[in-house]
């Protein structure tokens, strides 16, 4: 008998590429309408509750989990787009993803100070570095790009097509002399912090939690595991504490630029032991697959 909570019914079918690789998933993650899922209802997205699309999130990890990577990125940039992004840049960008259905991808998120970014004469910046693991920009076809500023001591966040000049994409990433122009940047380096910044960077941790919730649920339907187990336990709690986020999620978006710090520091939190949790259940069923497979080789 299955320990995983009961889930929501998915709202859109599932892609399901018959060859494994990020362009074969970007391709099916197109095909399957689930890259609209957290654009906006009166832009012509789908306007997906943020329950329904962590719902989405974990569903794709119980069937890959490059797959799943790749959505949780797409969403993820997306988002930060509507939250950091001018008035013209949200026009022109999330049109441009409702239009065409690109994928996003990230650069410089993990990687400390590898992209550095310098002023440009005439405006902007230049970026130079690179990037080994560039897995989610490999086969995306517009980016976010974080790069860090030495004289502000801070990162940039930039928006650009994947295919832009000074960017090559094979084997990694590698930026040589890639300009940024004034229009590309949603985050210059050096402000201070806002209430929009920390919801983005919350959301990236509550995504993320999500991620190590899936592959733990998947380790949970192929054990058979009584209620009170440790694995049950954490699930339940990480589950819950997703949604309360998720929930709150939703109420910040929607309040613009009304949202206070307060309310920004209350979700941060929520997701942050959102993540914990679903790190120790993670772990959980790595250690009860190991029993069970300790068992099954003494039994042979």
């Amino acid at each position: 008998m299955s320990v995983a909570p009961p889930r929501l019914a998915p709202a859109e079918p599932f892609p399901q590429p018959a060859v494994a690789g990020p362009a074969a998933w970007a391709r099916a993650l197109r095909e399957s309408g689930l890259l609209r899922l957290s654009l906006p209802a009166q832009l012509g997205g789908a306007g997906s509750p943020w329950r329904e699309v962590l719902q989405v999130l974990r569903d794709l990890c119980e069937r890959d989990g490059g797959l799943a990577r790749l959505f949780a990125v797409h969403h993820l940039q997306l988002t930060r787009v509507r939250l950091l992004g001018s008035r013209e840049q949200l026009q022109r960008l999330l049109h441009l993803s409702l239009l065409r259905e690109p994928l996003w991808g990230a650069l410089g998120e993990d990687d400390g100070q590898l992209l550095r970014a310098e002023e440009h004469l005439r405006g902007g910046f230049r970026v130079n570095g690179a990037q080994w693991d560039a897995f989610t920009a490999e086969a995306a076809d517009w980016l976010l790009l974080r790069a860090w500023h030495a004289p502000s001591g801070d990162f940039l966040l930039a928006a650009l097509p994947s295919a832009r000049a000074g960017l090559a994409l094979r084997a990694g990433a590698h930026c040589q002399g890639l300009r940024l122009h004034p229009e590309d940047i949603l985050l210059p380096p050096g402000l201070a912090a806002t209430p929009r910044r920390v919801l983005g960077d919350g959301l990236a941790q509550l995504l993320q939690a999500n991620v190590a919730l899936g592959l733990a649920l998947q380790a949970a339907d192929s054990l058979d595991l009584p209620e009170a187990s440790e694995l049950s336990r954490l699930l339940g709690l990480g589950l819950v504490l997703s949604e309360q986020a998720a929930r709150q999620l939703d109420e910040d978006i929607e309040a613009g630029a009304a949202l206070a710090f307060g309310r920004a520091s209350h979700f941060a939190n929520l997701a942050a032991q959102a993540l914990a949790v679903a790190r120790q259940a993670a772990q959980a069923s790595l250690r009860a697959e190991g029993v069970r497979a300790r068992l099954l080789g003494a039994a042979h």
